[in-house]
């Protein structure tokens, strides 16, 4: 009898789990869908618009949204390859050089910074060794940076992100700072669920900040954040040192 009751606890456990998983897949699915529709619709309507139009000016203006429209969709598509590379691959321990690592990053970044008068500020203190998973730690790095860059407010006179790591021998603390737009505290409890959006005129996919909650995980770390809307944004996470 017990032996039976612990097969049919297992079942509907089983079934629990893959119950859920079908919701998140169907969630998946469905947010992916309508982020790639959108900008496509986009681009649709703007290449008919220049058709038409006989004015340079129009004309120049579709071709600015447009690329603002396939960038989006770029930005998504790495934003799913990132959540594909961190569910599905496998830790590779390996050892981390930050300086390194963050200037990768930044690269990526310096033109708008430039463009927007964005003050990237970079202190590593790792006089320690650092062994982690090189993939994962640079999602996490490229995740924070660009949320921080996206969400600048570019009304500011003065715009910065500050990017702070110390490591020692049991961890690295990796702290990304900004001044931007910062996070409202009704929505901070759910920045980190997959396709959270604070509205619908979001400027990220809304998956950065889950990708690096589920790296950290990962990796057996922890993140934390402190915002205030209007003020900026604090994220901190420690990862253990796996020497």
């Amino acid at each position: 009898m017990r032996t039976t009751l612990k097969i049919k606890e297992m079942n509907n456990l089983l079934n629990q789990e893959l119950s859920e998983a079908n919701s998140v897949l169907d969630k998946f699915v469905y947010s992916c869908s309508h982020d790639l529709k959108g900008p496509l619709a986009s681009i649709k309507g703007l290449i008919r618009l220049a058709e038409k139009s006989t004015r340079d000016d129009i004309t120049d203006e579709c071709l600015h949204l447009i690329n603002e429209s396939v960038v989006r969709m770029d930005n998504f598509l790495k934003s799913l390859e990132s959540f594909v590379g961190n569910a599905r691959g496998p830790i590779v321990n390996t050892t981390i050089y930050f300086n390194e690592s963050i200037a990768k990053v930044l690269d990526h970044y310096l033109d708008y910074a430039r463009a927007n008068k964005i003050k990237f500020r970079v202190r590593v203190k790792q006089d320690q060794k650092f062994v982690s998973d090189q993939l994962r730690i640079t999602l996490i790095l490229e995740h924070l940076i660009q949320n921080a860059v996206v969400f600048q407010d570019l009304k500011k006179t003065e715009k910065f992100v500050d990017i702070d790591v110390k490591v020692t021998p049991k961890h690295a603390t990796i702290e990304v700072c900004d001044n931007g737009e910062g996070i409202s505290k009704e929505n901070i409890n759910d920045i980190f669920q997959m396709f959270y959006r604070s509205s619908e005129s979001s400027k990220g996919s809304g998956l950065g900040l889950y990708i690096v909650q589920e790296a950290v995980s990962k990796l057996g770390g922890e993140v934390s954040v402190a915002s205030s809307k209007g003020v900026g944004s604090n994220f901190i996470v420690k990862i253990p040192n796996n020497l």
